[in-house]
């Protein structure tokens, strides 16, 4: 059985929902944040919607993934990703994390801040954990559904022009301002023995002002769940409720080059020459988001069996 969990509000504040066709009922009971909801089980949050239903068009959808929550992502984990980035024999998982701050839902704008030159998209599948991960703990194929509890479209929007032009390569800073990971429209909870099948079949697609720019499925992920998970635990803890993004599929904005590469390398120490020859480089071969863009994503199994919804943002600035 899968459920699929909406947070949302009509005028008030948030509640927690489950999707059932065009409309919304409501669940009964207490639930603060994404892992209240986690605790229990596709069944009894089924059992827990009741009577009353709400439109969807009537709602405004919120992110199903909720502050605090830490947010660990991982980077160039499509084939293709790697590759037009320059990196393609990996031996090593890339992680980084996003603020929590950067939550946003599926429909909200997308706030370019200011000075930012190269805002750049990246579509993908995020995991969110339902019981701590910690030392001692190893994941297989066949126990991720004893520690992921939901599966959630979501956009690791980035600032590539911070990321590699501030000082040191400042990722963090890059990937978190506010708006920066649109997470929705809903949660996708399978049972546990569903998990696994589930991340073998998953396709995943955006577009920018109607133009396809990126579209894959998980069997092209370089690192597995099982295997980003123990990466994770390795070095630190995970609590029930956390996101961990999985990598994003070629087609992002930011391509590699060699003039790119020498740039880095060159003036890796003198970040003020860097970061505008960066901009100065990468824009004269690629047009970054702007304000008016839409981008428009969608994720579901190759079978169309399990719809983990759509994302419509607008680029606006701040």
């Amino acid at each position: 059985m899968v459920v699929r969990v909406t947070r949302f509000a009509i005028g008030g504040e948030p509640l927690w929902g489950i999707l059932d066709g065009d409309e919304i009922a409501p669940l009964e009971g207490t639930f603060v944040s994404t892992a209240d909801i986690l605790r229990l089980p596709p069944a009894e949050l089924k059992a827990r919607a009741g009577a009353e239903r709400f439109p969807i068009s009537d709602a405004n959808i919120l992110s199903p993934v909720t502050a605090p929550a830490q947010i660990v992502c991982q980077g160039l984990n499509y084939a293709d990703h790697a590759d037009q980035s320059g990196h393609a024999l990996r031996h090593k998982n890339l992680l980084f994390m996003k603020a929590a701050s950067s939550l946003s839902g599926a429909f909200d704008p997308v706030i370019r801040p200011a000075e930012c030159q190269m805002l750049d998209y990246e579509v993908e599948l995020g995991l969110v954990l339902k019981r701590p991960l910690g030392a001692g703990d190893h994941v297989t194929r066949e126990t991720l559904g004893d520690f992921i509890g939901g599966l959630v479209l979501c956009n690791d929007m980035s600032a590539r022009d911070v990321m590699f032009g501030e000082a040191f390569l400042q990722w963090f800073r890059g990937k978190s301002a506010r708006t920066f990971c649109p997470c929705g429209p809903w949660l996708v909870i399978p049972e546990p023995d569903e998990v696994a099948d589930l991340l073998d079949r998953i396709e995943i697609r955006l577009w920018l002002n109607d133009e396809l720019r990126q579209s894959a499925h998980t069997r092209d992920l370089v690192f597995r769940p099982e295997t980003c998970l123990n990466d994770i635990v390795s070095l630190m803890d995970l609590a029930a409720g956390d996101l961990v993004l999985t990598g994003t599929p070629g087609g992002v904005i930011l391509q590699a080059s060699a003039p790119l590469a020498q740039i880095l390398t060159t003036k890796l120490f003198k970040d003020s020459e860097r970061k505008s020859a960066i901009v100065q480089e990468a824009t004269a071969h690629a047009r970054f988001l702007a304000p008016g863009d839409i981008l428009r994503a969608e994720m579901h199994t190759d079978d169309s069996t399990v719809d983990f919804g759509r994302q419509l943002l607008k680029v606006v600035d701040a």
